[in-house]
């Protein structure tokens, strides 16, 4: 072997020294959902009083993990029986995320590995303490994290909804995932909140919104309506209802398959209108020293569904009229989740603020830190909403002869 070959051979050693920090995939317990809830245990409280010899703190929450067993998914009985299922459930007590994890390490052979991560469910009550920020921490500062964990509110306990595993699908951390996918076609689930755009908001003071997951009566869980959060407090204030998400779709121009139970006539018969185009414009100006929002919709989309008595919708007059209710029920919706946010929870989660600092910074500064909240600029501003609506097609209709 001449000497540049070895000299080669002993540059690769050097270089390439190959994977000294491989992990066995046997050696891992992936995780797919992840639940936070109050730390309720008597006997936890009891044991964890005893053995540090100080009371509870009041932090302290309970972790619940979701994690898969590979072997089921494939269809095998590899890692457990095949009436076990391609999940377990598994949970622990601390006073920060980083603790919870290596506690896990006191009671399973494989470390967690959170690469795979789905779903975060934070119940109400920790979200009402307004702690979030300090929940997630880990979950965005450590490398291992992706930025698109899907976060939720949950009204019930969370680790309750992990347990309950939908039909036709394998694990609940994925149906919730594949659930909150529908929010274009399903008016009242609202656009997904993920790890990295959620930071992004609490790191800039701005009010939001993540969607509410409801643990239901039975085996069933549901994904609808949104826990408001006020900004500069990163602390939960309310939840917003399913019909209110309807209005808030509107208000942020986030609508794409939306539809519309509008009413007709003196007797107000109900029909369905379905958008197909949807454009929100917001227009800023400060007058006489109120700050003025004109907001503007216009949609265009179909006649779906008729429950009106011999109407004809052949009739351009007619059209005008069902366009005209359809627009009047939109500008309601946008009014009332606009006057539920500027008199109760006193949050701009539309981030109309964003206007007032692009078209008058100076302002902006003065006012910015106390733009939401109870008297804030927020809450004074007026907020016009005028909606247009074409209807483009009224679908097909048949009319029965009698031979």
């Amino acid at each position: 072997m001449n000497g540049k070959v070895l000299t080669f051979l002993l540059i690769c050693l050097l270089i390439l020294p190959g994977c000294w920090d491989l992990t066995e995939i046997e050696q891992i317990s992936f995780v797919i959902g992840t639940a936070f809830d109050p730390m309720n245990d008597e006997e936890i409280r009891a044991t964890y009083e005893e053995e540090t010899g100080r009371p509870l703190p009041k932090g302290m929450f309970q972790m619940t993990n979701q994690i898969v067993i590979p072997g089921q998914i494939e269809g095998g009985e590899e890692g457990g029986s095949a009436s076990e299922g391609p999940f377990f459930n598994i949970r622990t007590t601390a006073m920060t995320s980083f603790k919870t994890n290596r506690n896990f390490t006191t009671r399973r052979s494989r470390t967690m590995n959170y690469e795979h991560l789905k779903t975060l469910i934070i119940n109400e009550e920790l979200a009402r303490e307004g702690i979030i920020e300090h929940l997630l921490d880990l979950f965005i500062r450590d490398h291992e994290m992706r930025r698109d964990i899907l976060i939720l509110i949950s009204k019930g306990k969370g680790s309750d909804i992990l347990e309950k595993k939908l039909p036709l699908e394998m694990m609940p951390a994925m149906s919730i995932e594949m659930i909150s996918e529908h929010a274009p076609r399903g008016h009242s689930i609202p656009p997904p909140k993920y790890s990295g755009e959620l930071m992004s908001n609490i790191i800039s003071d701005q009010s939001y919104i993540i969607p509410r997951i409801v643990n239901t009566d039975g085996e069933e869980f549901k994904v609808a309506g949104a826990a408001v959060f006020l900004g500069k407090e990163n602390k939960m204030v309310g939840w917003m209802g399913e019909y209110d998400v309807q209005g808030y779709s509107w208000i942020t121009g986030t609508v794409e398959n939306e539809i519309v139970e509008a009413y007709y006539g003196r007797e107000q018969k109900p029909f369905v209108y379905e958008t197909d185009y949807t454009e929100t414009e917001v227009h800023y100006k400060k007058e006489n020293g109120k700050d003025i929002f004109d907001i503007k919709i216009r949609s265009e989309g179909f006649f779906v569904e008729n429950w009106i008595a011999g109407i004809e919708l052949d009739s351009q007059e007619t059209i005008l009229k069902l366009e005209e209710e359809v627009a009047k029920e939109i500008e309601r919706q946008g009014n009332k989740i606009i006057g539920k946010m500027q008199e109760e929870f006193f949050t701009d989660i539309f981030q109309l603020h964003e206007h007032v600092k692009t078209n008058n910074f100076s302002y902006w500064q003065e006012v910015k830190g106390h733009w939401d909240g109870e008297g804030g600029a927020f809450s004074n501003t007026e907020i016009n909403v005028e909606a247009k609506v074409k209807i483009r097609h009224h679908m097909t209709t048949e009319e029965l002869e009698e031979e």
